[in-house]
């Protein structure tokens, strides 16, 4: 039977607090206030994958091409 150690929970709900507080910077540097109260929502109610969705949102779009 495999055991979890207490500092693995530890090690593993911090870097879920640091994929958490990194998504919503990305949402809250980039989005409107709707878009990043809906994105807000998504990482609070589903964090690992609303924080990972946001990220990769973020990336994705940022392959556009600007027009001057």
């Amino acid at each position: 039977m495999l055991m979890i150690n207490p500092y693995q929970i530890l090690t593993l709900l911090i870097l879920l607090l640091l994929l958490v507080v990194f998504a919503f910077f990305l949402a809250s540097k980039n989005k409107s206030n709707m878009r990043f109260l809906l994105w807000g929502a998504i990482i609070l109610f589903v964090p690992f994958v609303g924080a990972l969705s946001c990220i990769i949102s973020h990336y994705a779009g940022k392959r556009e091409i600007k027009t001057a």
